[in-house]
């Protein structure tokens, strides 16, 4: 997979529609396209603004259990990742606790870690493990890939545990930043290093 395929496919992400609707931008810069897909998320997420702020305003005065309830049955999993970023931490990541796995790999898809990083660094390791073997089993790498630069070592290790070595290659192109090849690459143990191509050693 080239830089450019790697990103666009994130955009096609961002967008909603199949990378193949992208493809006359094969050969736009990757720089542009990055730009691109960051300028999207930005416009994206702060549509509505207002009224996502008064919702999270709002969800201050609910039970966190009540709360949790009505991101799977009320909100879904699209609002649910808007909301996310503009929730104390602390209290987006107890109601995270308290959300299937099944469901937060849906907000994971539709998040942005950046604006959710707080929750995301206050949330239990098993948690962050049990939706990354869910967006394991769903082949969603293009998540995955976005929640390295987010997550500790020690989650990133044992959520690798999840992901086939035939995938590794693939997770590694939709990094967003490349040099976190390295980082992962040095968190494998020896065997799992032989397994990778010549190029990510």
């Amino acid at each position: 997979m080239t830089p450019q395929e790697a990103e666009i496919r994130k955009l096609a992400r961002v967008l909603g529609v199949g990378a193949e609707r992208l493809g006359y931008l094969a050969d736009v810069p990757v720089e542009d396209l990055r730009e691109l897909r960051e300028r999207a998320t930005t416009v994206l997420f702060d549509a509505h603004l207002g009224v996502l702020e008064r919702m999270a305003g709002a969800s201050k005065l609910l039970p966190i259990p009540v709360l949790a309830k009505m991101a799977e049955r009320v909100f879904g999993p699209l609002l649910a990742a808007r909301i996310a970023g503009l929730v104390e931490p602390s209290r987006g990541a107890e109601i995270a606790g308290r959300l299937s796995p099944a469901f937060l790999a849906d907000v994971a898809a539709e998040l942005d870690p950046r604006r959710a990083h707080g929750i995301i660094a206050k949330l239990p390791a098993g948690v962050v493990v049990a939706v990354a073997r869910e967006l394991s089993r769903r082949r969603d790498w293009i998540t995955i890939a976005r929640f390295v630069d987010h997550l500790p070592d020690a989650t990133i290790v044992t959520s690798l545990e999840f992901i086939p070595d035939a995938a590794l290659p693939e997770v590694a192109a939709l990094l967003d930043d490349p040099a976190r090849i390295t980082k992962v690459r040095d968190l494998l143990p020896p065997e799992r290093l032989a397994a990778l191509p010549d190029h990510l050693r």
